[in-house]
């Protein structure tokens, strides 16, 4: 798949259900392109026609994916929206950490990606705002009990 930025993809959350996320940069690198992502919050229980870009809630506001990650992610355009300025600054600070080896990329499929930050946030007790990351990570362990 050709990525291009403002492209709205769907991407396979867990078994059943699929995230949204938007392709915001190309990332042009020796081995492969490193595709920049923000992704949101929202899910859907099938693959989603209509999108409405003014209600999806940002969840990761950047995501730098090596092009095999996002080929594992099984993305499948559903729109395009606007990439607006602010959701371009995550992207230039880690463009800016990267080009002085500060900072790297993901080489995981999307879900895959989240779950580890996320589980790096739930190891800092912020109070309530912790519970949906927490609860998250409680589901996909049960989920992968051999029981």
């Amino acid at each position: 798949m050709n990525y291009e930025p403002g492209m709205l993809l769907a991407f396979k959350w867990d078994p059943d259900s699929f995230g949204i996320c938007k392709v915001l940069k190309i990332t042009e690198t020796k081995k492969e392109p490193i595709i920049n992502i923000i992704t949101y919050s929202n899910w859907f229980e099938t693959l989603p026609e209509n999108i409405n870009p003014e209600q999806l809630k940002p969840l990761v506001i950047h995501m730098p994916m090596l092009l095999s990650a996002m080929e594992q992610s099984g993305c499948t355009p559903v729109g395009s929206a606007e990439v607006k300025p602010e959701e371009l600054r995550g992207y230039e600070n880690w463009l800016s950490a990267w080009q002085e080896r500060r900072s790297g990329f993901f080489d995981k499929s999307i879900a895959e990606s989240i779950d580890h930050i996320l589980e790096s946030m739930a190891r800092v007790d912020n109070g309530p705002q912790d519970s949906i990351f927490k609860e998250r990570l409680m589901r996909r362990w049960q989920e992968n009990m051999p029981f």
